[in-house]
């Protein structure tokens, strides 16, 4: 009833299905040969309505194979360990089990989504397994009899190895019902702790990605639609600049590998240029840049950059100043950017709380990638911020 291979039997050869699947069961007895096959059919004959098998699934994905065929050697190396310390024989059931486990840890790695999902709502709904992943405090006692027994049985066969010489079966048994055993009662504690875990990170990622989507809003989009307003008598220009925007947001939001790479290609020095030239271009006003050093920017870098560069358009628009100091500096240990107005100059303790330039896009930006953002400013004294980003040093 999981794999559907006695109702496809059933229908190829045209008899019902309850005497082949009480064929199936009664041929486990002998040395497992009707689980060996059963798996074997599941894996290699494609699903109705599929065109290709599971088997065939595994064998196309590199990293499919390669787990099961870690998962295999692990149970092949017990086995192994059985017969080094003096087990003669892996016993009758050994080898069919072991393939068995193999071909039904192919099933579930090749499954398609369907019909992963359709085994996961059957087994939710068997009586045994099913009480494995619930949390009430009925099913949890359940687990603990069950796993505690099974450890126990494990344990009495496992304490019998000197009786058992040469006949590995009782110890192959023991050590499965001990396996199973500690595997019912801690199992869904591990998963639930994996799935906790894996859903922390998914959400860490979404917040930072979040964050910095709304960063680059703040530089790129809401600077732009400044520019807009003040230029709204000047229709050519409010087209260029929307175009501009336009076709920058696209590159940003549809096209990233690109993103990544162009930046990637050029140097620190050549980064910190565009800044230059860009706010010159776009505020009309001088920009004096000096960048000692140079390297190769990563993300960190790239994210002073951007402060950077929210820091000069900020002078630039509220400084009311004719030239802003930009002064970098790549050490081995650090690089720092300064952003220096002799303009107006403000209180950072009463800035309203949605204006979220300094807050996002440079102090919150620098702390997510492990720097520093510090700045000084008193109204008719200027202002100045200084970002401070920790690197490797060069080899």
């Amino acid at each position: 009833m999981l794999g559907g291979v006695c109702a496809g039997l059933a229908r190829r050869f045209g008899v019902p299905v309850k005497p082949i699947r009480v064929l199936a069961v009664v041929s486990i007895a002998p040395a497992a040969i009707g689980l060996l096959a059963y798996t074997a059919c599941w894996a290699l004959v494609p699903r109705t309505g599929e065109d290709r098998s599971v088997a065939a699934r595994v064998l196309s994905d590199r990293r499919e194979v390669q787990i099961v065929l870690a998962v295999s050697t692990v149970m092949l190396a017990v086995l192994i360990t059985l017969v080094a310390i003096g087990v003669q024989g892996p016993g009758a059931f050994a080898w069919p089990l072991l393939l068995s486990t193999a071909g039904l840890l192919c099933v579930w790695r090749g499954a398609s989504d369907d019909e992963r999902e359709r085994l996961q709502s059957r087994l939710s709904t068997t009586p045994l397994i099913g009480a494995a992943t619930a949390t009430s405090w009925r099913t949890v006692l359940l687990r603990a009899c069950i796993g505690g027994a099974l450890v126990l049985v494990g344990v009495a066969l496992l304490s019998k190895i000197g009786e058992l010489r040469g006949a590995a079966i009782g110890v192959f048994i023991g050590i499965v019902s001990v396996s199973a055993g500690f595997l019912m009662m801690f199992a869904p504690w591990w998963l639930r702790t994996l799935r906790d875990l894996a859903n922390e990170r998914r959400q860490r990622v979404r917040a930072q990605e979040r964050a910095d989507v709304a960063a680059h809003l703040h530089d790129s989009v809401l600077q732009t639609l400044l520019l807009i307003q003040k230029a709204a008598s000047q229709p050519t220009e409010v087209v260029r600049l929307a175009l501009n925007q336009e076709r920058e947001l696209r590159h940003w939001l549809f096209d990233p590998p690109q993103r990544h790479a162009h930046a990637g290609a050029a140097s620190f020095v050549t980064l910190a240029s565009d800044i230059e030239r860009d706010v010159e271009e776009d505020y009309g006003i001088g920009v004096e840049l000096i960048v000692v050093g140079d390297c190769e920017p990563d993300d960190a870098l790239r994210a002073l950059l951007a402060a950077g560069r929210e820091a000069a358009v900020n002078a630039a628009k509220w400084s009311a100043t004719t030239t802003i100091s930009m002064f970098a500096e790549v050490e081995p240990e650090q690089v720092s950017l300064f952003v220096r107005d002799v303009g107006h100059g403000f209180d950072p303790d009463t800035v309203p709380g949605d204006r979220k330039g300094i807050a996002h896009s440079i102090v919150e930006r620098m702390a997510r990638h492990g720097g520093q953002a510090t700045i000084r400013s008193s109204p008719g004294a200027g202002t100045e911020v200084e970002l401070v980003v920790p690197r490797h040093a060069a080899p």
